[in-house]
């Protein structure tokens, strides 16, 4: 569970790094999952996978492990829908950018409140390119510029249009295999490219208040500006719906 101090932190500066860190036991079915998957899709782009739990039904389960979900009902409240994942592996020695943002420039969600949960599986050290953020970025609650990026070296096409100003302000994340972070919906964050010889594999997983709603009508429109689906299974992970919500699988029966 996160303490006084770690929720006081998340308030403050829009991250938190948990004291968890998943058992001996967890951090092998994750490194198998993986591995399965990178053999299953060796011809395919897996620096960054979104929609990964409709993709592959094994990393469903990860993201609804206790010591995860009870710490996520601390930030959003008892009433949770997971709502997404992704694969972000960066390749040893030439692994991809992944440019400055805020998850809600990407998401369909009314109103817009939501929680990452950062999972790491490999070890994530300051060479081999770990989440960056900006602490207190995501105070005012507000969308900030973002431009489009015509890159094949970065992992998503949409950045921070003033990150330059600020970019001296950035801390990293630094985690265990096992270990995990939470980040605002709102926080200005992104990670370098990896030149080290380490892999750096982690997984997200994204869950909102069940007090909104996916809209799977307007992420139509945003699939056309990020180039990927989120057509997105729901999954009620605790409490209930209260937002009318097409729930693709209920947990809590």
């Amino acid at each position: 569970m996160l303490s006084e101090d770690q929720l006081s932190i998340y308030k403050k500066n829009g991250l938190v790094k948990s004291s968890t860190c998943l058992s001996d036991d967890k951090v092998k079915d994750l490194n198998n999952a993986l591995d399965k998957y990178l053999d299953d899709h060796k011809d395919e782009n897996t620096e960054f996978v979104s929609g990964l739990y409709e993709r592959d039904s094994d990393f469903l389960k990860f993201a609804m492990y206790p010591e995860i979900i009870s710490e996520v009902k601390q930030l959003i409240g008892e009433d949770i829908v997971l709502w997404g994942s992704s694969l972000f592996c960066k390749k040893e020695k030439n692994g991809k950018e992944t440019p400055w943002h805020q998850d809600g420039e990407y998401w369909p969600i009314k109103p817009l409140e939501s929680v990452t949960v950062w999972l790491s599986i490999d070890e994530v050290t300051e060479e081999n390119g770990p989440l960056q953020y900006i602490p207190g970025s995501h105070l005012d609650r507000k969308l900030a510029e973002h431009n489009t990026l015509d890159s094949t070296d970065v992992t998503l096409n949409q950045t921070l249009k003033n990150i330059d100003e600020i970019r001296d302000q950035a801390k990293s994340v630094i985690l265990k295999p096992g270990m995990f972070s939470m980040h605002d919906v709102y926080l200005f964050h992104g990670s370098r490219a990896n030149n080290s010889g380490k892999r750096r594999a982690g997984l997200t997983y994204r869950y909102m208040p069940a007090s909104s709603f996916y809209d799977h009508e307007a992420a139509k429109v945003i699939e056309d500006k990020i180039g990927y689906s989120l057509q997105r299974q729901l999954h009620l992970v605790s409490g209930t719906d209260k937002s009318s919500n097409k729930i693709y699988q209920d947990h809590t029966k």
